[in-house]
């Protein structure tokens, strides 16, 4: 396996081998490792010492279950720490069959220009972009295939990136060629589009490399093994029927939906939105639309889906429960249809929709527009495209919109927004929201579906913690977070396809430590960044303001939160 380093200022490149040890660098432990030691602590995120990595996983290409995500890092121009962010797609398993482990995008790209990169079978090629500029992701993505053929997976990025804006993701092509994944978190699209002045990368879907036991017994019987285990597990079975929007309404009875800018937990039209109340519009109006979908070949849970419009055509493929709960009750708003053309719309923007469902509920809080008024949310997102002042400002993020609006109630951590799970109806997400490297990052360490009162704060640090230590593995594995569901329990099943593949003698033990190791070293950088243990904080206002409808408040201690990684200090 090899590493792709591509020099955007003078469109030079070179390959570097991976061997031995770093064999099992991926995902989010690849990206770590080129963040923490070769970008400045003190640079400017939006400098030429940042660094864009894509990184798959040590699974990719090798037909385990979700085992094609894609991690992209950087130093976060949202939060200034360490980013990683990771989506589903064809691109990570694409860079693995050109037997690439990683792609990096190193220094600054000409302000005046603007490229594609194609990848080759011995290089690159720089390509102008400049027709394409201010173009959304879905024309963007048809005018590629128009031009080079189908045969490519593609990274991209949509105005917000280009602009530069705090919100902006990365899209990469799905199975059907929608450009619709998106590594979301941290403001990584504009490092893409306004520092190294890529619009996009084109990869070629079919490659011949495949790492020396792909098809070797013993990991195509470990491979089967956990294979099976997901597919027969009951969570998983749950994701398929109704998509992640079946959290809707378990966080509801929680008190802990967010709505109108997390001021209450609970949403009046909750049920409207919910994931039984999407799965009866699919059934209802077929056409185009479908209950689950994979969003990589060889995924077992397949809980992506097709929401079409009334006329049978499609609306917006997926949705997904934190943009239902941002773009929805946490705007006022309660109808499948308008969440969806939303989500649609950011998608081509290439934006980050907890960000930008961050970034509006604060402006519907100072007055700019309504809770619950649809056509003033779309107007505001329309604005991004011509970078309009509200555009501007809902992409920029929801600290920023706050310290211009005078907000008080700015739901973030590290000026990151939170997801889906106001931390004080579900404390442990809290704790995760105040701990990990990452900013207010669920997918670091989601504990809601714990079967344990989620209103009492006991208790919650060690099992944070835990859950923070797994997702980070399987975020080095490169395989989703939803297996953990259905693996976490059997940590075997993973340690036995890690050894089978790379010829190893891993332990669960061992694998844990490099999880952990990872953490720590992206404690350690944040530090240097000036994220220390004052920014591992759930916003004051969450300490006082009660949360209705149980009057939750905040109430895990700052002594507590710091006592988290103690022992690793």
């Amino acid at each position: 396996m090899k590493l792709l380093r591509i020099n955007v200022a003078d469109q030079s490149f070179r390959y570097q081998d991976l061997t031995g040890d770093d064999l099992l660098l991926g995902g989010r432990g690849l990206t770590n490792k080129i963040i923490t030691e070769e970008i400045p602590a003190e640079s400017n995120a939006l400098g030429r010492h940042n660094k864009l990595i894509f990184a798959t996983g040590i699974m990719a290409a090798s037909a385990v279950s979700s085992g094609g995500r894609l991690s992209v890092g950087c130093k976060s121009p949202l939060t200034g720490g360490v980013k990683e962010a990771n989506s589903g797609g064809i691109v990570a398993d694409s860079m693995a069959r050109q037997g690439l482990r990683g792609i990096v995008l190193e220094e600054a790209g000409d302000k005046d220009a603007l490229w594609i990169i194609k990848v080759l079978e011995d290089g690159v090629e720089f390509i102008d972009a400049k027709e394409y500029s201010g173009l959304g992701n879905f024309p963007l993505a048809k005018a590629l295939f128009e031009r080079f053929g189908e045969d490519y997976a593609i990274i991209s990025v949509g105005p917000a990136g280009e602009y530069g804006m705090l919100g902006s993701a990365i899209a990469c092509t799905d199975m059907y060629s929608r450009q619709s994944r998106m590594s979301a978190r941290g403001g990584i699209g504009a490092v893409m589009g306004e520092v190294k002045r890529v619009k996009a990368v084109l990869i070629p879907r079919k490659g011949s490399y495949a790492l020396k036991n792909r098809n070797a017994e013993a990991f195509k019987k470990a491979r089967m093994t956990f294979n099976q285990f997901v597919a027969n597990s009951e969570r998983p079975k749950a994701l398929k029927k109704y998509g992640t929007a079946d959290t809707v309404m378990p966080v509801q009875k929680l008190g802990a939906l967010p709505t109108r800018n997390f001021s209450e937990g609970t949403f009046e039209k909750a049920e409207d939105i919910s994931g039984e109340a999407l799965y009866q519009l699919i059934s209802e109006r077929g056409g185009v639309g479908r209950h689950w979908e994979p969003c990589m070949p060889g995924c077992t849970i397949q809980c992506s889906n097709v929401v079409p419009k009334a006329n049978g055509e499609e609306l917006v493929a997926p949705l997904e429960y934190e943009t239902i709960a941002l773009m929805g009750s946490n705007l006022g708003l309660g109808s499948i249809d308008e969440i969806g053309e939303l989500n649609a719309m950011a998608n081509d923007l290439g934006l980050d929709t907890i960000e930008l469902g961050g970034s509006l509920g604060v402006m519907a809080e100072a007055g700019l527009v309504s809770f619950g008024d649809f056509q003033g949310f779309k107007e505001i997102m329309e604005e991004v495209y011509t970078g309009g002042l509200r555009g501007r400002l809902a992409g920029n993020g929801a600290g920023r919109a706050g310290d211009v609006l005078g907000v008080r109630r700015v739901p973030t951590v590290k000026n990151q927004t939170m997801s889906a799970y106001d931390p004080r109806g579900v404390k442990g997400t809290g704790i995760t929201y105040a701990t990990t490297p990452m900013g207010a990052d669920h997918t670091a360490g989601l504990t809601v579906f714990v079967p344990k009162d989620h209103h009492d704060k006991d208790g919650w640090i060690g099992i944070s913690r835990n859950i923070q230590i797994t997702r980070a593995l399987y975020d080095i594995v490169g395989i989703c977070a939803f297996v953990t569901s259905a693996t976490a329990q059997e940590p075997q099943l993973l340690c036995d396809m890690v050894n089978a593949l790379y010829d190893r003698q891993e332990t669960v033990e061992s694998l844990n430590q490099m999880a952990i190791d990872l953490m720590m070293a992206e404690r350690a950088y944040n530090l240097k960044c000036g994220l220390g243990k004052e920014t591992d904080r759930i916003p004051e206002y969450m300490k006082e303001e009660k949360l209705p409808p149980y009057d939750l408040v905040w109430d895990v201690t700052d002594e507590e939160i710091d006592s988290m990684w103690q022992d690793q200090a």
